[in-house]
């Protein structure tokens, strides 16, 4: 007669084990017809129920049931496989059961900044934003850590590390070390650096990258047409930049080329000037830069970097000038400046931060890679001219819109 002899490797947390349910009513189906089965069709079932059961395989199924055929011999003219079949069936209906009552556990995400406050109307609030959205859609338990100390990043990461959180987002180029560290130390948690790249790639990290010069560019060419028509006889527009690095100068040297495109154009002379504070979070010391460049001239006044960037703005508007905004909208985010606001150079934080959390929601994380937002994709844009759009007559407003065309297909560079 024909025996079976079977085993069943089974993970609940496995992406196919819902098609646990579907093998289930697979063999119910089939285990009426197993029940009596003499010798002569055992043959034929047998070929029936493997057909079956390897209909059911696919690569998320392989290796779930292994069955065997094994010949006892041909003395006895009728088998019964009852309890064979039977045991598969309970075992089938218990795995669905341990499916639907699987506890579901909340994705734990800390995120980490340095700094003295998120809601600074600008950066790092932002951040924030996509991260709240995300947290709303997809029930994340969320922790946001910031301090003004510049020694213990990787401290700080192990911490959220040693408690097996999920996700880990750290803004901020300053990161970058400590993440390249931590990194291979919690291969079980995924790292995310906004605003900077890895220095080294990680299996378990993604950076988050802004074109930023592609935004900056075109407000510059608005800086200087606006100075020149609304400034005294000696036109300037003016920059106070947070730290001088990268991620800082990448707003403020397009910008300044766009400022030069207008001179080109127009064949005028809009001078430029800016300093660096050194800080991002010295609101006072913006402030006093941004006096010092009105003094000078100044008619415009690009505040780059935080606290710092808000203090520059907030200046401008009590001198009686005019301002450019930084990494989002802030005639929205900053209200006290919206009356004096040209526009702002924007970046996607909200909408990239919550496109990097998704992605690990779904399993679908891109380790190593980098997602980069530019004006094709919309992760960087101009804010709109608010009260200022009819003051800025369309042959202007549609150079712009050429600058950014141009900017996406190539045929202009921001100089970056």
């Amino acid at each position: 007669m024909w025996s079976w002899s079977w085993s069943c490797c089974w993970s609940p947390t496995s992406p196919g084990s819902w098609r646990s349910c579907r093998a289930r009513s697979a063999i119910e189906g089939i285990s009426g017809n197993a029940m009596f089965a003499t010798r002569n069709d055992s043959k034929q079932l047998k070929v029936g129920f493997i057909e079956k059961i390897e209909s059911l395989y696919d690569s998320n199924f392989a290796g779930l049931l292994n069955i065997v055929f094994q010949t006892k011999g041909a003395g006895m003219k009728k088998t019964i496989l009852i309890l064979p079949v039977l045991s598969l069936v309970l075992l089938f209906h218990a795995s669905c059961i341990r499916e639907i009552n699987a506890p579901q556990r909340t994705i734990r995400v800390a995120m980490l900044a340095s700094g003295t406050t998120f809601d600074d109307m600008a950066f790092l609030q932002n951040c924030k934003t996509g991260l709240e959205r995300a947290k709303t859609d997809f029930g994340l338990e969320c922790v946001y850590d910031i301090d003004t100390s510049t020694a213990r990043y990787r401290e700080r990461l192990e911490r959220f590390g040693d408690r097996n959180f999920d996700l880990i987002l750290a803004v901020g180029y300053m990161w970058n070390d400590a993440v390249v560290q931590a990194a291979p130390q919690y291969p079980g948690t995924r790292f995310v650096l906004v605003d900077a790249g890895l220095s080294e790639p990680q299996a378990n990290a993604v950076s988050i990258l802004f074109d930023v010069d592609e935004a900056a560019y075109p407000l510059g060419f608005l800086s200087a047409w606006w100075a020149f028509h609304h400034g005294d006889g000696n036109p300037a527009v003016g920059f106070v930049g947070a730290l001088e690095i990268p991620q800082i100068r990448q707003f403020i040297e397009p910008y300044l080329n766009g400022v030069d495109r207008h001179n080109r154009k127009y064949g005028k002379h809009v001078a430029h000037y800016g300093d660096y504070a050194g800080t991002f979070v010295d609101f006072d010391l913006g402030g006093q830069i941004a006096d010092s460049l009105i003094s000078l001239g100044a008619d415009v006044i690009f505040g780059v970097g935080g606290l710092t960037g808000n203090g520059a703005l907030l200046k401008a508007g009590e001198r009686g000038k005019q301002g450019i905004g930084v990494d989002v909208d802030q005639t929205i985010s900053f209200p006290e400046v919206s009356d004096i606001l040209l526009s702002s150079a924007m970046k996607g934080l909200d909408h990239a931060v919550y496109a990097v959390v998704k992605s690990h929601t779904e399993n679908n994380f891109d380790g190593g890679g980098v997602y980069t937002g530019n004006l094709a994709n919309r992760g960087v844009d101009l804010a709109p001219y608010h009260a200022y759009q009819s003051q800025i007559p369309d042959s202007i407003q549609t150079e712009i819109e050429t600058i950014r065309a141009g900017i996406m297909d190539g045929s202009i560079s921001t100089g970056w």
